[in-house]
């Protein structure tokens, strides 16, 4: 009753599941993201209800105009957060519909896709809401994962996996912005939860065979790549012919005598997993840098200061915790590591390739930030 209908919507996050090392404390929000199927409609009434969710700079705008700026963002969603509801702090994000069905198809921006590879608590869904895209990201979610990890592995490597699909390129990794044990925090306390999300698709999975130990994937040859590249999202496994000596594809020196795709298949079958680490690198990157920049300007920079500084205290948290996960892979289980180069995959994940690139983000990041500070205090907090 305190918030306009929506088609769905559901909560995660450590306040709903138990995350091993983050106690909830008074400044824990309630994770709550709706999907409208108009955010022009869905705005222009929760601003008439809530105005003061927004910020000062938002309330300007309007309806309409926090729509428009919605629909423009990197990942088509605005959060609004420290909102206080019946005594219930939450941290709340709206994205339409249509935007959610293309995030969970093609892994455009896995922003809202990342989070429903974990369990969440769905609190409404409407009977029009094609829960088909659901199920969809989570089949894609475990043949990806299936595609990362050896042959044999084990429940908690598989879940810790496909948990790390949406932090691959999260620039707040690497940043500091992120408990560097998330993943394990997540998956470990809350495994149950996740074999009971995914065992529909595990059931399903033509390539996986439950073992004793855990589980048993198909031997990965070309042909067992070309129907795998059929269950998760096309770009994954995806050459253009027409750019090989593009700077994305120059690395991996394609032959232009021979099928690009069987080549990529070859390679990835060899155990050369560089080209789908990128590709999953890719569609984090973006949002995961302007999402907190327009965090700035749809929270008003005291709320923005508060979130961040609450991230970067968990963060430092965690590395006075246990291992980092830049060796996530060869530890899930020490009776079986995981090989060395795929752990080397998932440490190029954690870091930065070169100190200039990470400055330079740095310096991104503070130009904008400051730039949108500006913008709300100039308009409004």
């Amino acid at each position: 009753r305190h918030f306009p209908s929506s088609q769905l919507c559901f909560a995660y996050g450590s306040k709903i599941f138990h995350q091993a090392g983050n106690l909830p404390t008074a400044d824990t929000m309630t994770d709550l993201i709706f999907v409208p199927r108009d955010s022009y409609a869905w705005h222009r009434e929760n601003m008439e209800r809530n105005a003061r969710h927004y910020s000062g700079s938002m309330r300007i705008m309007g309806g309409e105009g926090v729509a428009r700026f919605q629909e423009s963002c990197a990942a088509y969603c605005v959060f609004n957060p420290y909102v206080e509801v019946e005594g219930v702090l939450l941290k709340y994000g709206v994205i339409s519909e249509h935007h959610l069905y293309q995030d969970l198809e093609r892994w455009d921006t896995m922003y809202v896709a990342g989070r429903l590879h974990k369990p969440v608590m769905f609190l409404h869904q409407d009977p029009s809401f094609q829960d088909q895209y659901l199920k969809l990201n989570l089949r894609s979610a475990l043949h990806a994962a299936i595609i990362l990890l050896p042959e044999r592995f084990s429940a908690l490597q598989l879940f810790c996996v496909i948990s790390h699909l949406s932090y691959a390129g999260d620039v707040r990794m690497k940043l500091g912005g992120e408990n560097p044990n998330k993943v394990r925090n997540i998956v470990e306390p809350n495994l149950t939860h996740f074999t009971s999300l995914y065992e529909e698709v595990i059931t399903e999975s033509p390539f996986l065979e439950r073992t004793d130990y855990g589980y048993l994937a198909r031997p990965r040859n070309h042909r067992t790549l070309r129907q795998l590249h059929k269950m998760v999202p096309h770009k994954l496994l995806a050459v253009d012919p027409d750019n090989l000596d593009g700077p994305d594809n120059r690395a991996f020196r394609f032959d232009r005598n021979v099928d690009p795709a069987f080549q990529l298949y070859r390679k990835v079958a060899s155990g050369d997993l560089r080209f789908f680490d990128e590709e999953i690198r890719k569609c984090v990157r973006t949002a995961s840098i302007l999402q907190p920049i327009r965090g700035f300007i749809t929270a008003g920079p005291l709320k923005s200061a508060r979130y961040s500084l609450a991230k970067f205290a968990k963060s430092r948290q965690g590395k006075k915790g246990r291992r980092k996960e830049e060796t996530l892979p060869a530890v899930v289980d020490k009776e079986r590591p995981m090989t060395d180069e795929y752990t080397e995959m998932y440490a190029r994940n954690m870091v930065l390739r070169n100190p200039v690139e990470r400055m330079n983000l740095v310096i991104l990041l503070v130009f904008c930030g400051g730039f949108s500070i500006y913008v709300s205090v100039r308009f409004g907090s």
